[in-house]
């Protein structure tokens, strides 16, 4: 081959030009380093450096695979091709992954996404307990194993090994967690052409020990606490740590004054979503809408709401000169939950236990530990109890069905009636 050929082929020429892709698979040929069987739809080839012959072949759907026969000697190779050939065509046929992925691969993608949908503010509160399911749980289970393979005898050893390592019988409310971050690694698995729609998952299990009901305050415990609040929010160690004691006590006094959910529906309202409705006998009530677990919906907020947002307000130079009116008029788009630097909470959890260490009501009378939505277990306690709102309201105005409050809240009716009791 001359040298003008070799430069057409290679623009890229050198004192010793190199082949052409094209050339270089002739030249294969010629030597016998590609072999094809099955009327030419598997080739075999070595690597450069290696003795065993790999294959490659075109699936019904175009895509490649390339696959290692793991063996040297060509006969032997060329009936392990067929084998791997005879299989993926029939697997593709049925539906089948043909390029099984380990678990651990998937769910280490789905965190991915996980992380990136809260970082992005798309991410739902609850992402955060599945990516620790998927980290302390699944993965440490479940990663090793081919995603197609795993079976109810696997996901039952689950079972076991879960309770060994909580120490106890996982609450129905812990397995469903675990259940819907267990689902999304196989919908993503699917989503991705990882695993066929037509996989039979096997399912975890989620009939646990019957949760008990998260405690509330008392109306002495709540006024107790927005007493001692008064004086706590002056103290914190830095001025970051000082303005989350004021952004924490706005916070509850909010949650108390809506029963709105912790999260979510809460921490991602703007003052866009704060609005006016005036009934028929001309009387104005604060609205707030709010979109969370079960869906946007607007809710009346107590009266007590209207200081609590204007003490919010006076901490931001751009709204502090403005009426509530005149910046509830304006639909802007700024959070209600920020640090006076614009920077908004993470998270009010761990603020909130250190305020209940403080006050000493992280717990109740009975030793149950206090949580945020203890606030709106108050609500709904003291709408019922103090001020006779009916259930199907109270329903409406929390986001759920009248059954589950009628479910959570039938044992307060003898309190509620306790006048006609005694």
């Amino acid at each position: 081959m001359n040298a003008q050929i070799l430069a057409f082929l290679n623009p890229e020429n050198s004192d010793e030009p190199r082949l052409s892709p094209y050339l270089k698979k002739l030249e294969n040929l010629a030597t016998g380093r590609l072999v094809h069987i099955r009327d030419g739809e598997v080739t075999l080839y070595k690597r450069t450096k290696s003795a065993r012959w790999q294959m490659t072949f075109r699936l019904y759907n175009k895509k490649w695979l390339r696959i290692t026969t793991g063996y040297s000697d060509l006969e032997y190779a060329k009936k392990k091709a067929g084998e791997i050939f005879d299989r993926a065509r029939f697997m593709e046929e049925m539906g089948f992954p043909i390029s099984p992925k380990k678990f651990k691969v998937v769910a280490e993608q789905l965190i991915t996404e996980l992380q990136q949908d809260l970082e992005s503010g798309v991410g739902k509160k609850i992402y955060v307990d599945y990516l620790s399911v998927l980290k302390a749980y699944l993965i440490p289970f479940f990663g090793k194993f081919d995603l197609a393979k795993i079976d109810h005898k696997i996901v039952s050893d689950y079972d076991t090994w879960r309770n060994e390592r909580m120490g106890r019988r996982a609450k129905s409310s812990t397995l469903s967690t675990h259940s819907v971050a267990y689902n999304k690694v196989y919908d993503l698995a699917i989503a991705k052409g990882w695993l066929s729609d037509r996989h039979l998952i096997p399912r975890l299990n989620t009939k646990g020990e019957r949760g008990v009901a998260r405690p509330a305050f008392t109306r002495q415990e709540i006024d107790y606490l927005r007493q001692f609040m008064q004086s706590w929010v002056e103290g914190g160690k830095t001025p970051k740590a000082h303005a989350g004691r004021h952004l924490l006590r706005d916070y509850i006094e909010i949650l108390l004054a809506t029963g709105m959910r912790h999260g979510t529906e809460s921490l991602n309202i703007q003052w866009r979503h704060l609005d006016w409705h005036i009934d028929k006998s001309g009387t104005k009530f604060l609205r707030i809408w709010v979109d969370g677990k079960t869906g946007g919906r607007w809710l009346i907020a107590r009266n007590a709401a209207i200081p609590v947002l204007e003490r919010v307000q006076s901490r931001f130079a751009n709204m502090a000169d403005l009426t509530l009116d005149e910046l509830i008029s304006q639909q802007r788009e700024e959070y209600l939950w920020r640090y006076p630097d614009g920077t908004r909470p993470y998270d009010l959890v761990s603020a909130f236990k250190w305020l209940m260490k403080d006050c000493g009501l992280l717990f109740d009378t009975t030793g149950r530990r206090r949580s945020m939505y203890s606030f709106r277990h108050t609500y709904a306690t003291l709408s019922l109890i103090e001020r006779d709102v009916d259930i199907h309201t109270l329903a409406k105005q929390m986001g759920n069905s009248a059954a589950m409050i009628e479910k959570h809240y039938s044992k307060l009716t003898p309190t509620m009636v306790a006048d006609k009791l005694a």
